[in-house]
């Protein structure tokens, strides 16, 4: 893989850093009139594995470690909540990832990039059974994406970039099930019905542990499928799986 390519998808890559999961808590009802809210924050230790464009910059294939993604990172913001009433739950999940990478290339050469990405996911949820929900909603991304390549003199820096957007239709079902006093099994699984991309789906799988009356922690394993084709302004072919770690707080 070129170093610039690697840099730029690498580092781009880094949003899944933030992304949440949904905690696949299915709950008590607590009646029609009552509410709870879930906050569950989550790490995503992800890998990646696919292919990408940027611009007129040539098909990068990635093939990138979470450590690699982790060392690019520079910012990242996100907040999964979820509020619950009677059969129903809206969910809403707001992200914003800021990250800056450069290397040396050889040959006097430099590149450095830049990217701010926001994901934003909202969906509703319904009870079928005491333990299995059906949900929909959209996904909504935004990718904004500068890379600068430093020539050698006489030679001006070379920059190119890439903003763009789109919107997924997904359908799904989630499930919780008691193992024993404390442990539980947890998931779910969607896919786009509608929607900018070509394809997209998802399954997320968890362990949790109950920690006292209001608290939950996860552990589980997510894998996620994205193709969104928008030659030649931007491609994102790429698979993310990987280990998932976090809590779920109720109120």
């Amino acid at each position: 893989m070129r170093m610039s390519g690697y840099l730029l998808l690498t580092g781009l890559a880094a949003l899944i850093l933030a992304q949440n999961a949904s905690a696949g808590v299915v709950r008590e009802d607590k009646g029609d009139s009552d509410w709870e809210v879930l906050f569950a924050p989550y790490l995503w230790g992800s890998s990646l594995k696919g292919s990408a464009q940027v611009g007129a910059l040539p098909p990068v294939d990635i093939d990138a470690s979470f450590s690699d993604i982790a060392s690019n990172l520079n910012m990242a913001l996100a907040l999964h909540t979820e509020f619950h009433r009677g059969k129903w739950a809206i969910v809403i999940d707001p992200m914003f990832v800021s990250l800056e990478a450069d290397a040396d290339v050889g040959n006097n050469a430099s590149v450095e990039m830049e990217a701010d990405i926001f994901l934003f996911e909202a969906w509703a949820a319904y009870k079928l059974t005491p333990n299995w929900e059906i949900y929909g909603g959209a996904r909504y991304q935004d990718h904004d994406i500068s890379v600068e390549v430093g020539l050698p003199d006489p030679f001006p820096p070379i920059g190119i970039g890439a903003d763009d957007d789109w919107l997924d239709w997904f359908l799904g079902a989630r499930f919780n099930y008691p193992i024993a006093q404390r442990w539980g099994v947890s998931g779910r699984g969607d896919v786009k019905l509608a929607g900018d991309s070509d394809s997209s789906y998802h399954v997320t799988l968890f362990l949790n542990r109950k920690i006292g009356k209001t608290m939950l922690l996860n552990l589980g394993y997510r894998y996620l499928d994205t193709d969104y084709d928008n030659f030649p302004t931007y491609v994102w072919d790429v698979r993310q799986q990987g280990p998932v770690l976090g809590y779920t707080w109720s109120f």
